[in-house]
């Protein structure tokens, strides 16, 4: 549908308090002017199924807005409900005095009648909300800084991981700079790096476990958890804390605690050599690691630092088939 170039502000409908951009909060009291519609002028996000007021819009000197961009999406009409008179022009957190009535401020936009729900952080906060999806394993949409699709593990110990790290093949590179391991990279269903500014915003409040699950190439597996596992953000280089072993697979990230990430085009490791160019990787490499799981992968079983390898669960460099690696928050 084709926008309207010019829209007088009596025509604006209410909108959510958090719905405004910036250029229009100061502005927010005169656009509330209809008490019986919700703001029709929105972008609709199909991917995060939410409605917000389109960011094209301007206010002109002559006390009008307009759209710059060629579209935009145009809702249908919702009640606003109408609650006691305001007293003394003060009403309840949820609601707003507008012309002596104390109005409901819908908390989000409403789609054909039924209430979208809230973004989740994670896939724990996936499973609370829905325990039906407890044994589905499979691919999720969270919001942990950004929209990100992740392959939550709804099974294992209960469920409710968040996998920040998945190898079954070769297909992806994971020998990347240090923008791509910032950002993330890779299919979430099969080879996937999270992205490390997720990673610091799934694990900021230091409530979460680590939990690592290992293959060989001959079907042999194992697993490692950790209770303490965190990283900084990117000012601290994604400083990594990890601690509290327990599992099958031995541990082997204990020299990787308190290092510093390294790529192979940012050198952060204590080693007078690259970490990340000679071990073929993205990880927090001390001189350099024994876990190397963001090594080059190897379609059959190999011996080599530069491999996808957990040394201490064999005491060798053998190269694994398949590694996970998933947080869950400890409440």
């Amino acid at each position: 549908m084709a926008a309207k170039k010019r829209i007088p502000k009596k025509q604006f409908a209410k909108v959510v308090k958090y719905g405004f951009p910036n250029n229009l909060r100061k502005h927010s009291l005169e656009i509330l002017l209809n008490l019986f519609k919700l703001c029709r002028s929105v972008d609709w996000i199909q991917e995060e199924k939410t409605c917000r007021l389109n960011s094209r819009f301007v206010f002109k000197k002559d006390n009008s807005l307009i759209t710059k961009g060629p579209t935009f999406h145009e809702l249908e009409d919702f009640p606003v409900h109408l609650a006691s008179n305001c007293l003394n022009n003060i009403c309840s957190e949820d609601e707003i005095c507008i012309g002596g009535k104390c109005v409901q401020v819908l908390k989000e936009f409403v789609l054909n009648l039924t209430r979208e729900k809230k973004k989740t952080l994670d896939c724990s906060e996936i499973l609370k909300r829905e325990p039906s999806k407890r044994g589905q394993d499979g691919v999720y949409v969270i919001f942990p800084d950004t929209r990100r699709e992740v392959f939550c593990d709804m099974t294992t110990d209960g469920g409710g991981w968040t996998v920040i790290q998945k190898r079954e093949d070769g297909d992806v590179d994971f020998y990347r700079t240090w923008i791509e391991y910032r950002q993330g990279f890779g299919n979430s269903s099969k080879n996937y790096w999270i992205g490390n500014d997720a990673i610091h915003t799934l694990t900021m409040n230091k409530n979460q476990e680590l939990r690592v699950d290992l293959q060989r190439h001959n079907g042999e597996q194992a697993y490692a958890v950790y209770t303490t596992f965190y990283i900084g953000d990117e000012d601290s280089k994604y400083r990594l804390t990890v601690s509290g072993y327990s599992g099958t697979a031995g541990d082997s990230l204990w020299y990787n605690n308190r290092m510093i990430f390294t790529t192979k085009d940012q050198d952060n490791d204590r080693s007078v050599l690259n970490c990340g160019v000679s071990y073929h990787g993205g990880w927090w490499y001390n001189q350099c690691a024994f876990a190397n799981l963001n090594g080059q992968y190897a379609q059959s079983a190999r011996f080599g630092w530069k491999y996808t390898i957990w040394y201490y669960w064999k005491g060798t460099t053998e190269t694994l088939k398949q590694t996970l690696m998933m947080v869950r928050n400890k409440n």
